[in-house]
């Protein structure tokens, strides 16, 4: 390119994070770097941004040579919104959320922070992408995140935008498996899978006796072809995603029922 590319680097597990300043340090080979972070942990916000209270904007000391980071006592949206609006020196042309140390597969894309911030970016015409690494679970809880195969991940796909091999404006959901680099089966693209993987447990009513939730795999959408399907096996998945509501089908068949709605309306 000749003008230095302006990346953000956002997450939702938090400015301390560790995902978070080796996904900036990647993203820092393709151009200039600005983290804006929540100052705490914020999974599982999804969009949600703040509007019924003040938000706090904090620069945090120098981590990474070059780059300006910042903390939001508010939300992964809430970061996107004012990196993109209030604190860009330059046009942002890509926006990297992550990595978040869990996966964001299936219908769990909606509720996942990391992947919320992703399409706050989408919204605004920015390439963005979020990366998850799955994490394995062991019998004294959940193993350690392998960062170096995501870091290869987010290197890789840093190289093909900088080679303009992935299109501008381009919303991937980038899920890497629970495995070291050697050990990858390799890259797939995926749609979105039809459920979750995460399911949540629940125990007790919440009316006599407290409600206890807890998160498990569920791998009943793993459907050929699908992300979950893809990570389960070893692959990395890239979903490439649409900002897209409209049902195209639904829209012509309804469409070509808007006299008969006019007209039964009119008789209420």
């Amino acid at each position: 390119m000749s003008e230095e590319r302006h990346i953000l680097v956002t997450n939702d597990d938090g400015i301390e994070a560790p995902g978070l300043w080796k996904l900036a340090e990647v993203m820092a080979e393709f151009g200039r770097v600005m983290v804006v972070a929540p100052a705490t942990e914020a999974s599982g916000s999804g969009t949600m941004v703040t509007y019924r209270s003040d938000l706090q904007v904090r620069e945090v000391p120098e981590r990474l040579p070059g780059v300006k980071a910042y903390m939001v006592d508010g939300t992964p949206a809430d970061c996107v919104l004012i990196g993109l609006r209030r604190l860009k020196q330059g046009w942002i042309s890509i926006l990297a959320a992550g990595i978040n140390p869990g996966a964001n597969l299936g219908a769990d894309f909606f509720l996942s922070g990391t992947c919320g911030a992703a399409l706050m970016g989408a919204f605004r015409k920015v390439t963005s992408i979020a990366f998850s690494q799955d994490l394995l679970p062991t019998e004294e809880g959940v193993a350690n995140p392998h960062w170096e195969t995501s870091v290869a991940v987010a290197r890789m796909l840093g190289r093909r935008i900088d080679e303009e091999k992935i299109p501008a404006g381009s919303f991937l959901n980038v899920n890497v498996p629970a495995r070291s680099l050697d050990e990858l089966e390799g890259v797939a693209i995926t749609r979105v899978a039809p459920g979750g993987y995460i399911h949540l447990s629940e125990k007790g009513d919440g009316i006599h006796e407290p409600l206890e939730r807890t998160l498990v795999a569920d791998t009943r959408h793993a459907h050929p072809g699908t992300d979950i399907r893809a990570v389960i096996d070893g692959y990395v998945s890239i979903s490439p995603l649409d900002i897209s509501l409209s049902h195209e089908e639904h829209l012509r068949q309804l469409g070509e029922t808007v006299g008969e709605l006019t007209a039964e309306l009119a008789r209420e």
